[in-house]
């Protein structure tokens, strides 16, 4: 029988954190429906099937495709879905723990046409012993707001399902973001521009393994300011101002009045690389108030995309 959901995942070096996600996987239960297992090997110093148990169930396909992408993540995601063989692409990572029952949960969504794309939480604080840091970053993007239709600029993978087809006719992921970060959000947004629904459940949950210090995660914000953010307010006009980047536009440029030209002229100042490395060891140190990691991760992107970081 022909799968119904083709899962894929794009791994370099998977190390523990694959280990883990494809024994999640071999737990699956799908009430017998077939599903494929689709995995991009992007270039890992031992071969995916040297180095990792791929014995799954009869109703999987698994399939490996290798890639030498040079870390375009682009390239590497848009592979999966160019062999996939189910009408229901889900894109994800190798980094996911994923309860037995998340791929049933996607199949039946779709088959009930909740949304074009469904999409439910990737949880960061899912152990005791979650830092404050993860806790606050399980709050971004759509959060713990109730089951609904999202906007565009939250679209995020990890856990995330869509007809192939969506893919192929639009052609995927922009292999031109080919730093650290903003893929997701540029193709959210042309996916809403061709009048897809997304759509949000919280309820179906998965749960992230990557362990990333506040530190690395400023580090990769500043990067993707400067790169995926910058790109994605080039080509997508509806992207205009997001993440605050109206901010740091020039302090005289249009329109400008008082109120712009103090915010503005604030923002700066907030974001000279000595105030920002401060509270950074101050947050690194306490974790709180929480909100200081919201200017930890905003500043980051802002700082990348007016050209300056605050190593």
């Amino acid at each position: 029988m022909k799968p119904e959901i083709s899962l894929q995942i794009p791994v370099k070096n998977g190390g523990d954190d694959f280990r883990e996600c494809l024994s999640s996987l071999r737990k699956q239960d799908t009430g017998g429906i077939p599903w494929e297992l689709i995995i991009i090997d992007d270039g890992s110093s031992i071969p995916v099937e040297d180095d990792f148990d791929l014995n799954f169930p009869e109703e999987v396909r698994v399939e490996i495709i290798h890639t030498k992408s040079g870390g375009n993540r682009p390239i590497a995601r848009n592979a999966g879905w160019q062999i996939a063989t189910a009408p229901v692409s889900f894109l994800s990572d190798g980094d996911i723990r994923f309860p037995e029952d998340i791929l049933l949960k996607h199949i039946e969504k779709h088959r009930r046409n909740a949304g074009d794309v469904i999409m439910g939480a990737r949880v960061n604080s899912w152990m005791r012993d979650a830092s404050p840091w993860q806790r606050w970053f399980d709050t971004r993007g759509m959060g713990a707001r109730p089951a609904r239709f999202f906007p565009p600029k939250y679209f995020v993978t990890g856990n995330v399902s869509l007809p192939t087809s969506l893919l192929r006719e639009t052609g995927g992921f922009d292999p031109a973001i080919d730093h650290y970060g903003g893929e997701d959000t540029e193709f959210g947004f042309r996916l809403a521009g061709k009048g897809v629904s997304l759509y949000w459940d919280p309820d179906m949950k998965v749960y992230h393994l990557d362990t990333v210090t506040v530190r690395e995660h400023s580090r990769k914000m500043v990067e993707y300011g400067g790169s995926g953010l910058k790109y994605t307010l080039k080509k997508i006009p509806e992207a205009e101002g997001l993440l605050g980047s109206n901010w740091v536009r020039p302090v005289f440029s249009k329109p400008v009045n008082p109120v712009t030209f103090s915010v503005r002229v604030l923002v700066r100042l907030t974001l000279l690389p000595p105030v920002y490395r401060c509270i950074l060891r101050w947050m690194e140190k306490s974790g709180r108030p929480s909100f200081l990691f919201t200017y930890l991760s905003v500043g980051g992107c802002l700082l990348g995309l007016s050209g300056r970081n605050f190593e």
